[in-house]
């Protein structure tokens, strides 16, 4: 547009009024550029609109998805926090049950000890080794014995 109108301004200002001519095809040639400038920024203020609508599409989709995977998100800590509790929960009765199996190796530790007391005396009374006196309630072999069989009961009730 400048060159244009310096061109204008140089033919105007030499004072070459014949060359009328040469007026017209400047003036039809600024106009066509002017249309032509004008055509292309439509087309380029259409393109403008549809690529913003584009992306505002495409913002709209990855909000969609961002907002879909931080409900996943969410859905897998919980499931994530629940599994820890369950883990928990089987290391404690795990643990307990350790407890309760050392507390029936001991009880069957006693049982085997008491058993083999109970043969000895047994064995002695075959014998007839055994002095007459009268032994004491806690060492008598009754005792010893439903102490054994309670411990044996105590035993098979705890397996199951």
């Amino acid at each position: 547009m400048r060159i244009e109108q310096e061109i204008s301004f140089a033919v105007t200002k030499a004072g070459t009024h014949k060359d009328c001519e040469l007026q017209k095809v400047l003036n039809e040639v600024s106009t066509r550029n002017f249309e032509n400038l004008s055509k292309h920024l439509c087309t380029k203020d259409e393109e403008i609109a549809r690529l913003k609508d584009e992306i505002k599409m495409m913002s709209t989709q990855w909000k969609l998805k961002t907002q879909d995977l931080e409900a996943q998100l969410e859905k897998q800590r919980r499931a994530d926090q629940e599994l820890k509790k369950r883990v928990l929960k089987l290391e404690f009765c795990l643990q307990e049950t350790r407890s309760q199996t050392r507390k029936l190796q001991k009880i069957g530790e006693r049982r085997d000890k008491t058993m083999k007391e109970l043969r000895e005396q047994l064995q002695a009374r075959k014998n007839g080794t055994i002095s007459s006196e009268k032994p004491s309630f806690w060492e008598s072999s009754g005792f010893k014995f439903v102490v054994s069989m309670s411990m044996v009961i105590l035993v098979i009730f705890s397996k199951r």
